[in-house]
């Protein structure tokens, strides 16, 4: 099984969900039961905190946009808050920005701030980028 920890701090405003591994096939029954249990509560503002996701995959992006839909439903949102480049490009990937918020930090995603929606494709900077010019790489 992926190695993933939850942590859920329940806020007047929303609940905070907040992830550290994997979010995989592998550790989806786990992110489905805390994702059903924020959906319980009587405020249906969800923010899953991404920070210390190392990877997501098709699994993991489809549980979120399920979970965006149900609270939708009922009246309520889900949104993300933090992803690292390598995530925001599977959510990118996976048409997922555009149909789920996803703000750079959980303050921002708790105040619905416009101006920190990931929004371009290089809104999260890349660490260790590969150079794109061919005068940039390095010789073997």
């Amino acid at each position: 099984m992926a190695a993933l920890t939850l942590a859920v701090e329940r806020l007047a405003a929303a609940t905070v969900l907040s992830c550290h591994g994997a979010l995989v096939a592998a550790s989806a029954l786990q992110l489905e039961t805390a994702l059903s249990q924020a959906l319980l509560r009587p405020e249906l503002r969800i923010v899953v905190d991404l920070e210390a996701v190392a990877a997501i995959d098709c699994t993991g992006v489809m549980m979120l946009r399920v979970t965006a839909g149900i609270a939708a439903e009922q009246g309520g949102s889900l949104v993300l808050a933090a992803p690292n480049a390598q995530v925001v490009r599977t959510l990118r990937e996976g048409g997922t920005l555009t149909s789920i918020p996803a703000y750079r930090t959980v303050p921002a995603a708790l105040e619905g701030d416009a101006s920190a929606l990931i929004t371009e494709p290089d809104a999260v900077a890349t660490p260790n980028a590969w150079p794109m010019n061919r005068a940039d790489r390095r010789s073997a």
